[in-house]
């Protein structure tokens, strides 16, 4: 399976790459801080994918797929599809970050490096992916010069302690399906409607 990908009010631990600056940032106590290229625990399994739309100063919303192989519908202009993933990295991030983003370049990294976790994954049973960045690659397009970052596989350990087996979005912020009524059964026979006894008229309002 591939990824589908090309809020809340509170701000929890985070870890995002500037693609227009090729730039590692985590959450400090003041805001963004630089982190050099990062290596950390990736919780693929619980990976979520949707629309996500950032705004400056604001919380990022959000419209999350169901699953990965059902996406939400389009959104309001703005929205892009992006998605959402626990990390883990003492050294990097402090611990759990959230990784999101809705950058195509950063997208196109992550999908590739799940593809790889998803045709290795049946080996490494109960295991998570350690992710290196190893460099990254300069992508021309509209908006000029953006860069994609390069990801492998380092090697696969069991789920740190600290990193719970969780999804990483909030329930509210998953795309509700409306269930259907269902439907008879061809051949199935139907019983009509009861009648309705004939009103009283004594017993009418009137409105």
């Amino acid at each position: 399976m591939t990824l589908n990908i090309g809020a809340s009010g509170t701000i929890r631990p985070y870890a995002k790459y500037n693609s227009k600056a090729d730039k590692w940032f985590a959450k400090g106590d003041g805001g963004d801080v630089e982190v050099a290229r990062p290596t950390f625990v990736a919780d693929f399994p619980n990976i979520a994918t949707g629309w996500l739309r950032f705004r400056e100063g604001q919380a990022p919303e959000r419209v999350m797929d169901p699953s990965l192989d059902k996406a939400a519908p389009s959104q309001d202009e703005g929205f892009k599809r992006g998605f959402v993933v626990a990390v883990f990295s003492q050294k990097f991030f402090g611990g759990i970050a959230e990784l999101s983003s809705a950058s195509i370049h950063m997208c196109n990294a992550v999908r590739e490096v799940y593809q790889a976790y998803t045709e290795q994954k049946d080996a490494h049973r109960g295991q998570l992916p350690v992710i290196v960045c190893t460099g990254s690659e300069a992508m021309k397009d509209k908006y000029g010069t953006n860069y994609k970052p390069k990801f492998e596989i380092a090697k696969w350990v069991d789920r740190p302690a600290e990193l719970p087996d969780e999804s990483p979005v909030d329930p509210k912020d998953v795309f509700k399906v409306e269930a259907s009524s269902p439907r008879p059964q061809q051949g199935t026979p139907v019983s009509p409607p009861a009648a309705k006894p004939a009103a009283d008229p004594l017993m009418e309002t009137e409105f």
